[in-house]
């Protein structure tokens, strides 16, 4: 066959559309027969004098031809002319319908004696194809294509046939006309683009090739170069070729989707791994048979409130708490045959597959049910939270009958919260695990949105409330779309009911086999802490007014054009062994943007919109681990991220007068900007927020130069941090001993709290001070006139500047001497040693089996504290330290907080232990996929996603940027060929590739950009690829660092700081 061949990867399409004779069955032997034995009889009876049938004849009239039109075809050749007659002629010479009627008696008789075998290379290739969670059909010209395909075993594997009798009920034109391809493809619910054809006759080809499909030719007689001259995109011999081993990786590990490799879970971690979201909107798991879906649908800063009831008060406690609440849910589809529910445990399933694109940004679901009649179903439902409409979501339901009549009734509700059940949150499904647990959501009031109205306007409905404690306003629209597929003018009757708990529409049709039913849900939300729910059904039913007419298949490739956008910007590409990898990859970076993407100033909470865990709340993860991926390639979302915290400077300023400094103070957790962390030693006390804020600010405005955002709330915050540091601190000593200390704080590590001198508090508040210097007095060079009015405003005199300044150069950063590190805090070193290596599993995580203080009499870490200083910080530690301290905390670090692993493995392929900083970061790669904490169905892990991109390029490409520079000392794993990403800076972008010996760097852009490469300065020019040879990828370390060593260095210190045995 033809080397040449494009790309085909069954990732590139939705279904695949098989001919049949000669495709999947060689049922052209049979046919030939039959063909044969009808022609040689007639003319040697009707026509002695013409020229007799010949094997020529059947692939030039009637190969690939439907039968009637094959009759016609040859006998015009021999200027015979017959009536046409109908398909009701009997058996016989009469007319064109009788001689097709006559060949199928004998080819029918010759099926039913002897049956047919498919071929075994197309079997394997269709069973790749449907494992592959791919729609497939047969499109046929023979009218027996549903006798042929039952006599072969292939019915089962094929629910839906489009052949001679049912194209000729819905007159369909044949082959060489695309008809036939077009309604097939339609009834499945794809454009001829997403579908694949597999023909192996040029008519066929031909007729596909015109429907604008991707066409395979299957070349079994020697015809390739007709099959390529008909239009096919290439040939193969067999399908077998299709199935290489090659090839079934590229099935099995498609790159771009995740699909369910077992069945239903009851733990709800499905229900986060397949969920979506835009960063405004998001919903768990939508699919059929689950009876109503409830609570599963959420808005980014749709929250209650309530007074917190502390067990003994003090001045300075959170006083609101604040949880996320769900929305009223659109997800609910249920489907009747004959009043027969399709539901699990209750129909039988045939088929259950559940698929979430990364490049389409939808979740399809497909299903094959037999009722208890014993007639096969199909039902397919996509679900999509629109990027381009951030406050709409789409569902589009295709239910089709196979095999006989039956009265369908399609059920599609929006369920408001009062008639939502009484269910646990989703963590809480899984009983096994403990009954406290931090991490999952608070419980708002049982009824916390009370009704505020609901309204039809023909077939729109819509259901709003408020929200009792937090005094905001929900609303939420629903219109439909229903027609028919499969031909026919099927009545649907609909009815529609809305009150205050829901908004329902009921589509009820009589269908024949053949036929299907297909619902368009547009569903919009709309929330306001500020408006009443009035004005939020107002704003739905305009949002209605232009998403409807455009019309779901419009907003389903306007998504498509957003990935692409999206991946273009995002994509990190690594070429491995592993095929698996890929994917995994891409289901996190796909998550950042399902959590980010469209939060248009509003913050992103610790699970996105992908479920309630921690309450729906900010966290400094955002800062630290998702803005470095935005920054670098979503510039204009990495914006929309830090206008969040522009938004709770008032808040920012009652809390630090609360606190007794001056400034601003950021809350640790929140979702209103107040804060709302009830147990101040892991929440108030983490200081550290603040420089976390700056830190991730100084990046953006590093690599974006963006002093709008600056004079729009950037510098005030900038000087409220700056001051609330210089209150909280203060000093002891004098000239050169003069130092600045902070007490009474927590780092990351929760397990170690209200400290004196916590190493990565007091780091981090030593670059807030500088970096907040330095940028107000750059600020006050460009545009002195904002800087005198932001000075005035804020009462800011150049001589406070200067005090941060010595504040910065003066702060205590402690290190030991004796033991050759830098300790966590003041005391760090002096607590006895958690004997992590002998406490069980059972016993993890810590937190949730010891009190408090049982942990924190201990040298024992939650998550990178110091380690992560090492990173944020790097060129503030020399290489040597880096090393030390990682040996020392490493063995300490449980790993319980998800956040852990990216930091180890940044620092462990830093200092060269590669095994480790593997292992680390397939942990974070696998957290959610594989539930490694038992937590997943609470929401993803957003800030573990963000460290996965940030561990492969600060981890394996070496980037550090801490000083204003893009400086990368690469680390590529020895397993991995190359990797390709991109990063966005000064108005340019700069496409990287890197090899086990060499970097590539190609800038795009208006202006050349230095970069660094293990400490060269590196001038890249505009549209050039530049490599770099590198010699290796860093230092090589074996094994990893243990509990031993960090008792060694104990000893030799002189301390005998014993281990606790658990």
């Amino acid at each position: 066959m033809n080397d040449f061949r494009p790309s085909y990867r069954h990732r590139d399409y939705k279904a695949v559309l098989f001919d049949l004779d000669g495709v999947l069955t060689p049922t052209a032997l049979l046919h030939r027969l039959a063909w044969h034995e009808l022609f040689s009889g007639y003319l040697a009876a009707e026509h002695p004098e013409l020229d007799p049938y010949t094997e020529s004849d059947y692939f030039r009239l009637l190969d690939g031809r439907p039968r009637y039109d094959g009759v016609a075809a040859l006998l015009g050749s021999r200027g015979i002319e017959l009536p046409w007659g109908t398909p009701d002629d009997a058996p016989g010479y009469g007319s064109v319908c009788a001689l097709g009627n006559m060949k199928n008696s004998v080819f029918t008789a010759v099926l039913e004696r002897d049956g047919i075998e498919p071929y075994a290379g197309s079997l394997a290739y269709l069973r790749q194809v449907l494992a592959a969670g791919l729609d497939v059909a047969v499109v046929s010209s023979s009218r027996n294509a549903k006798a042929v395909l039952a006599g072969s075993g292939l019915g089962e594997l094929i629910p839906t046939v489009m052949g001679g009798t049912e194209a000729a009920s819905r007159q369909l034109a044949g082959k060489p006309e695309p008809d036939t391809f077009l309604a097939t493809a339609r009834d499945l619910g794809w454009r001829p683009e997403e579908c694949v054809v597999i023909e192996d006759a040029s008519s066929g080809v031909s007729a596909a090739r015109r429907g604008g499909f991707m066409v395979v030719g299957v070349a079994r007689e020697d015809n390739e170069a007709d099959l390529m001259a008909s239009g096919a995109h290439f040939v193969v011999g067999d399908l077998s070729e299709l199935v290489s081993e090659q090839a079934a990786d590229a099935w099995e590990y498609d790159p771009w989707s995740i699909t369910r490799d077992a069945g239903r879970d009851e733990n709800g971690a499905q229900d986060t791994v397949f969920s979506l979201g835009n960063g405004f909107l998001g919903c768990r798991s939508a699919q059929i048979g689950l009876g109503e879906q409830v609570g599963g649908t959420f808005i980014n800063g749709l929250h209650e409130t309530w007074q917190i009831r502390h067990a003994e008060g003090a001045f300075g406690l959170a006083e609101t708490g604040q949880t996320m609440i769900s929305a009223p849910d659109f997800r609910t589809l249920r489907v009747f045959i004959n009043d027969e529910a399709l539901e699990i445990g209750r129909t039988e399933m045939l088929r259950d597959d559940l698929r979430l694109d990364f490049r389409d940004g939808t979740l399809v679901a497909t299903s094959l049910w037999r009722t208890a009649e014993g007639h096969r179903v199909a039902v397919t439902a996509r679900t999509m939270i629109s990027f381009s409409d951030r406050h709409l979501a789409l569902q589009d339901l295709h239910v089709r009958l196979l095999d006989a009549p039956a009265n369908v009734i399609v059920q599609s509700s929006l369920i408001g919260y009062r008639s939502q059940r009484a269910v646990a949150s989703p963590g809480e499904l899984d009983a096994s695990g403990p009954a406290f647990d931090p991490r999952r959501a608070d419980e708002a009031s049982v009824n916390p949105l009370s009704s505020a109205g609901h309204r039809r306007d023909g077939a729109r409905m819509g259901i709003s409330y408020d929200v009792a404690g937090s005094g905001m306003s929900v609303a939420a629209m629903v219109e439909h779309q229903v027609t028919t597929t499969g031909g026919g003018t099927p009545l649907v009757d609909l009815t529609r009911t809305v009150n205050e708990e829901r908004a329902e529409e009921v589509a009820t049709a009589r269908l024949d086999a053949g036929q299907g039913v297909r619902v368009a849900k547009f569903a919009v939300f709309h929330c306001s802490r500020r408006h009443p729910a009035e004005e939020m059904l107002q704003r739905a039913n305009r949002a209605l007014n232009h998403l409807v007419p455009r019309g779901i298949d419009a907003h389903f490739r306007a998504q498509r054009d957003f990935m692409a956008a999206y991946w273009e910007r995002s994509d990190v590409v690594v070429d491995s062994k592993d095929k698996s990898l890929q994917r995994k990859i891409r289901w996190n970076l796909f998550q950042l943007a399902q959590a980010s993407a469209r939060a248009d100033g509003m913050g992103i909470s610790a699970k996105g919109v992908s479920g309630n865990g921690y309450s729906g709340h900010y966290f400094w993860d955002t800062e630290i681990y998702v803005l470095p991926f935005l920054t670098y390639t979503n510039q204009q979302w990495a914006r929309n991220t830090l206008r969040a915290r522009v938004a709770m400077i008032p808040a920012a300023k009652r809390r630090a007068r609360i606190m007794n400094e001056d400034g601003l103070l950021f809350p640790w957790r929140t979702i209103n900007g107040e804060e709302a962390s009830a147990y101040y030693p892991a929440g108030t006390a983490q200081y550290h927020i603040n420089a976390d804020v700056v830190y991730s600010m100084n990046r953006y405005l590093t690599a974006m130069e963006d002093d709008e955002f600056l004079i729009g709330g950037g510098a005030e915050i900038l000087v409220g941090t700056a001051r609330m540091w210089s209150s909280l601190g203060f000093w002891r000593g004098s000239g050169e001993n003069e130092r600045f200390h902070i007490h009474g704080v927590t780092g990351p590590d929760e397990y170690t709290a209200v400290v004196n001198d916590n190493l990565y508090t007091n780091v981090m508040a030593r670059f807030n001070l500088r970096r907040s210097a330095q940028l107000l007095g750059e600020f006050a060079q460009r545009h002195p006139k904002a800087f005198k009015d932001l000075s005035k405003r804020l009462n800011l005199h150049p001589e406070e500047l200067s005090t941060w300044e010595h504040a910065a150069s003066c702060i205590h950063i402690p290190y030991s001497e004796r033991v050759g590190i830098h300790p966590q805090d003041e005391h760090f070193l002096n607590r006895e040693v958690w004997d992590l290596e002998n406490t069980g599993a059972d016993k993890r995580p810590l937190l949730l089996h010891y009190h408090p203080l049982v942990i924190y009499r201990f040298q024992v870490i939650k998550q990178a504290d110091t380690v992560l200083a090492l990173w944020l910080r790097s060129s503030d530690f020399t290489a040597e330290q880096k090393l030390a301290d990682f040996n020392y905390y490493d063995p300490l670090t449980t790993g319980d907080s998800t956040l852990s692993a990216t930091v180890q493995s940044i620092l462990a392929a830093e200092v060269g232990y590669r095994d480790l900083a593997w292992e680390y970061f397939e942990h974070a790669l696998n957290v959610d996929l594989e539930n490694l904490h038992g937590n997943t169905a609470d929401g993803v892990h957003v800030a573990s996603t963000g460290g996965v991109w940030a561990a492969l390029v600060y981890g394996f490409a070496g980037l550090r940027d801490d000083d204003d520079r893009l400086c990368f000392d690469p680390r590529l794993p020895q397993e991995w060929n190359s990797m390709s990403f991109s990063l966005a800076w000064h108005g340019t972008r700069i496409y990287i590739t890197l090899r086990q010996r060499s970097i590539d760097f190609t800038l795009r852009g208006s202006h050349s950009r230095p970069v660094w490469v293990r400490g060269e300065q590196l001038d890249l020019p505009v549209d050039e690829t530049v490599t770099v040879p590198l010699d290796d990828q860093g230092p090589l370390r074996e094994g990893r660092p243990t509990l031993d060593h960090v008792l060694s260095l104990q000893a030799e210190a002189g301390a005998e700081v014993p281990i606790k045995p658990w």
